[in-house]
């Protein structure tokens, strides 16, 4: 199965549908057929997960091999869940991997393609609030088409806030009405009533309308988690909203130095995200070391030096999104704009400190405790009430703040701007200019399945398999091709089997591809069906080849097709009809043998020194049915690689095919791509270095 618009889809549709639709295949609102046994839900890992889906109506699971669509249904409510989907291909079609994830997460509150190590640095360092759309997001975007409306309508009459409002609703339709969004939404609107009748108040009755309309809506939402968070962090900074200094931009004394009007917007505005970022956090802290028994201690910080990048973000996701639909090159320029903030705050969430605190004594009294000694302090800071010491403060800080700040109204957006078109330049820049003069052969780590890249001298680029995963190839590109690079000269395919296809498909969906080299195409594959559909849905050439073919990449670089033999089968096995590449590059050689096993080994081993190279890719993950000892005599490696899944089922690679390569070429000469992560060759024609990623 895969996650789709946050949806769980099968991989394995019938080939009808293959032939109607487009991956995912399973729409919204189709009525499906299964067969299995229903059963109940079991808590594991201390987590209640019974309860946990009990919450969202849920009372028992199944799982199944298969699903037949016996209906289409779903009327109006289609069309969000169709929307979000296009809009999620449009940003991964524009924005680079990952941080076209990251674009979903935030923009459409889709996570399932996000890296697992990056949803991980979220936790660690206490934002994976960011990740979550709440009323931060809803708020960008209500800015945003407030000012659009402003610019189109001017500041009256009924469009000026009719445009912002139909938009909140329509992102919350999109987005999957999740509470946080809905509360978001309900809290914009009334934000945007209350300007139109001339009387914006206090958070705290928007706040409270739409969690009674919610609960009433729906009463179980109150049980969960997300809805708790959600309204407690916007309750803290509610609360403490009658204690932020108000910007004044009128003056009431001139200003004393030249640059008071662009330090002063510098210095409150990341001393009102640190206020807000704080009452939030004492709003939600005992819910958090209740429920999930720890407590991420730099969340304060980091949420401070996140949240300046998040506007520019999410409106550029938006825009990179909208405009792809329309035109792919025009949205990647976009993308090239987004790349850059979306960028910092992938890196500054790896960078900060994951500290942590273990809260497994937190029990019901601390949340009982905690809110009353919360709001009893409110009350005593209430101006008048031994808030004495606060009100001069917050009066002395109101003074500081009242200065002419027209001068450096625009300073953060400009600023934005052009750091963002500074960085799509340089990365455009980085894209084009070609190759670094070396060839780099990647062996990626993609599990049990096969993937290589290939990059030449002069910067073209061969994608050799795709490994298991729909996603598998994309993600071990993401860390081997320049950033926002989104083109492959050829892709190759050796086989239709999944662990070397599967991931294919979504490449050609996702990149820009210039043609397929392919041998052998069994309609029997498991992947025939898809494969096809994805060839045919990107309209990209398919050039069949076999043995005596060469593939002229250009600086010395050729690769010579040595399977599958004209006219000779490989005995009904797709694994020996399997595409086998011997490339060569000066003196070093790479010979690419796919999923082979002995009889297409012993063919190839008549050819002698045809066959002879530096670098071995070991058939077929390293199973005992490959990699005889004649084959390997007459390759005469120097050093093997190994594309194989850490502990996986099958048992690759095989004891005795590890002696065998071990007693030819040693072993330290031998990589694995379960242990060493990603493998780098760099030949210059004489000499070989290897680099691993771990």
């Amino acid at each position: 199965m895969r996650r789709k618009a946050d949806s769980w889809y099968y991989a394995r549709p019938s080939d009808d549908l293959v032939a109607r639709r487009s991956p995912p295949y399973f729409d919204y609102g189709d009525l499906v057929t299964v067969s299995g046994t229903l059963r109940r839900p079991e808590p594991f890992g201390g987590f209640d997960y019974p309860a946990y889906l009990a919450a969202q109506g849920i009372a028992g699971i199944m799982s199944a091999d298969s699903a037949e669509i016996a209906g289409e249904s779903g009327g109006w409510r289609k069309w969000p869940y169709s929307l979000r989907g296009r809009l999620s291909e449009s940003i991964e079609d524009t924005i680079p991997y990952p941080q076209s994830a990251l674009g979903q997460a935030l923009l459409l509150g889709l996570r399932g393609d996000l890296p697992p190590e990056m949803v991980q640095d979220f936790r660690g360092t206490g934002t994976p609030h960011l990740l979550a759309i709440s009323g931060l997001h809803v708020g960008v975007l209500v800015v945003m088409f407030l000012a659009a409306s402003a610019w189109l309508f001017g500041r009256r009459g009924f469009y000026f806030l009719a445009v912002p409002l139909i938009a909140v609703w329509a992102y919350a339709l999109v987005s999957g009405m999740p509470p946080s969004v809905v509360r978001a939404a309900m809290m914009g609107s009334g934000y945007l009533v209350a300007v139109g009748i001339g009387r914006p108040g206090s958070i705290l009755p928007a706040l409270a309308l739409s969690a009674g309309l919610m609960t009433v809506i729906s009463p179980e939402i109150v049980q969960r988690v997300s809805f708790q968070l959600s309204f407690a962090a916007m309750a803290g900074d509610a609360l403490t909203q009658p204690f932020i200094p108000r910007w004044s931009p009128e003056s009431t004394a001139p200003s004393r130095s030249w640059w008071a009007p662009l330090a002063l917007p510098m210095v409150r505005a990341p001393l009102m995200m640190l206020i807000i970022s704080w009452s939030a956090m004492l709003a939600t802290w005992p819910l958090l070391a209740f429920n999930f028994r720890e407590v991420a201690l730099p969340g304060i910080i980091v949420t401070v030096l996140a949240l300046p990048a998040m506007p520019f973000i999410m409106a550029g996701t938006l825009a990179a999104a909208a405009v792809g639909l329309v035109s792919t090159t025009l949205g990647q320029f976009i993308g090239w704009m987004v790349w850059a903030p979306t960028s910092y705050l992938i890196e500054l969430v790896k960078i900060a400190p994951k500290w942590t605190l273990q809260t497994d004594w937190a029990g019901n009294w601390l949340v009982a405790v905690w809110y009353l000694a919360l709001g009893a302090s409110l009350l005593l800071l209430k101006p008048g009430r031994l808030g004495w010491l606060w009100s001069r403060v917050k009066d002395q800080a109101g003074e500081l703040t009242r200065r002419p700040m027209e001068p450096a109204k625009t300073l953060p957006i400009i600023t934005g701007a052009v750091f963002m078109t500074a960085a799509a330049i340089a990365l455009w820049w980085q894209v084009g200019t070609g190759g670094d003069g070396d060839l780099h052969v990647y062996f990626l780590d993609v599990g049990q399945g096969d993937s290589a890249l290939i990059v030449t001298p002069e910067g073209r680029q061969v994608l050799v398999d795709g490994g298991p995963a729909p996603d598998s190839a994309i993600r071990a590109l993401s860390e081997a091709m320049p950033e926002g690079d989104r083109s492959l000269d050829l892709v190759v395919v050796t086989h239709l089997d999944a662990d070397h296809s599967r991931g294919l498909i979504d490449v050609l969906d996702q990149y820009e591809v210039g043609a397929i080299v392919a041998g052998t195409e069994s309609s029997t594959a498991s992947m025939y069906a898809q494969w096809q559909a994805g060839v045919e849905r990107n309209k990209v050439d398919v050039v069949s080849v076999h043995q005596g073919y060469a593939l002229d990449l250009g600086s010395r670089v050729v690769a010579e097709v040595l399977n599958p033999r004209s006219g000779i089968s490989g005995g009904g096995s797709a694994n020996n009809d399997a595409l086998v590449l011997r490339m060569t590059y000066g003196s070093v050689s790479f010979l690419l043998t796919a999923d082979i096993e002995a009889q297409t080994e012993s063919l190839l081993a008549l050819m002698g020194a045809g066959i002879e190279s530096t670098v071995l890719k070991v058939a077929y993950h390293g199973s005992k049915a490959s990699s005889t000892a004649g084959f390997i005599d007459a390759v005469g490696p120097a050093v093997a690689l190994i594309s194989v899944g850490g502990d996986n089922s099958f048992g690759h690679p095989n004891d005795e095919v590890i002696g065998r390569l071990m007693r030819q070429i040693g072993g330290e000469n031998i990589y694995r791509t379960d242990r060493h992560g990603d493998v780098e060759f760099v030949p210059d024609g004489v000499e070989l270095w290897v680099e691993t990623q771990r």
